[in-house]
């Protein structure tokens, strides 16, 4: 094959320890992450509690820290929590041309698709209409096989591997989605680079033997670049989507489990009293170690939403064929 001609035919395949890594940066549920997170510090908390390496008894600063430290840092987190809804709102209200601009966007991205698919219309779900750009995907170059078979196009081999490729590559993006998948899922299927790998050698192929292909040959060429070419336009804004939801989630959760964590900073501070407790001392290394625990969920959960965005953010930074290292 032509050295500067390099094609992708699968989505990107993650190893095992990798999906364990997309599960807890973007799969995985963030209230589950959060939690794990939260269990994992009441565990480490208690562990050195028990191991007296921490002291909670009357005599010691946890008084302090919850009624101080704990509480000024839950009231921290329900104010960014209402900077991000302030955020996710301003990308919801526009004027009435910059809304107009984006339903005909979308209106004309779905018009597209659904000609070159040659059907009335796309469907409106996220994963069911990238399924459909790669179904199609795969039709057209099946198209030019079946254009080669008959005669009527004679390419050379690099071209029919390449074709080969692309076409793979749309048939394992229909395979790997489902109707109705969230969008933060859908997107782990376009995370990888191979969309502007197979951007660049379409628009290799069609630029190097221009002179040598028919006309219907171009045509169907330019039909599947114009389909990678929505899969990068699909890609951008799908994390758009995702990152707006998530945003718009955190914010509640975080007001959620704010108040319940500054309801409970105030209790455990009330347990101490001058060189006593409230409750018995038995009991004091559990009622503090789920006291912390109880604090720090709108710290994990925030830790768990910001860990996705970010993941989804560095993941597709790259637009078209520009591949950033």
């Amino acid at each position: 094959m032509d050295p500067e001609i390099r094609t992708e035919s699968s989505v990107y395949e993650k190893t095992t320890r990798e999906r364990v890594a997309a599960w807890v940066l973007i799969e995985g549920d963030r209230r589950v992450v959060a939690s794990g997170i939260s269990v994992s510090i009441v565990g480490i908390v208690g562990a050195l509690i028990w191991g007296d390496i921490l002291a909670v008894g009357p005599d010691s600063a946890t008084g302090t820290l919850f009624s101080s430290g704990l509480t000024a840092g839950v009231i921290t987190l329900i104010t960014i929590s209402l900077s991000i809804n302030q955020l996710v709102m301003s990308r919801v209200f526009g004027t009435i041309d910059s809304l107009t601009n984006r339903l005909n966007s979308a209106r004309e991205l779905h018009e597209d698709i659904a000609t070159l698919a040659g059907r009335p219309s796309s469907p409106n779900d996220p994963a069911a209409f990238l399924s459909l750009i790669g179904r199609t995907l795969s039709d057209r170059v099946l198209t030019l096989h079946a254009m080669d078979e008959s005669g009527d196009w004679d390419p050379p081999s690099e071209v029919t591997s390449a074709l080969r490729d692309i076409g793979e590559y749309g048939e394992n993006i229909d395979a790997r989605l489902e109707n109705n998948t969230p969008v933060d899922h859908v997107l782990t299927v376009l995370l990888g680079t191979e969309y502007a790998v197979n951007l660049t050698s379409i628009q290799h192929l069609q630029n190097g033997y221009a002179e040598s292909v028919p006309d219907a040959v171009q045509v169907e060429l330019h039909a599947v670049e114009r389909l990678l070419e929505s899969i990068a336009v699909v890609r951008q804004f799908y994390k758009t989507i995702a990152l707006q939801q998530d945003f718009a989630e955190l914010s509640r959760m975080i007001v959620y489990t704010g108040l319940i964590a500054f309801v409970t900073t105030i209790a455990v501070t009330l347990i101490y009293r001058t060189n006593t407790v409230t409750v018995p001392l038995s009991t004091l290394p559990i009622v503090v170690s789920l006291g912390i625990g109880v604090v720090t969920m709108p710290l994990a959960l925030f830790v768990s939403y910001i860990l996705r965005a970010a993941t989804i953010a560095r993941q597709t930074v790259s637009v078209g064929p520009f591949i950033p290292p």
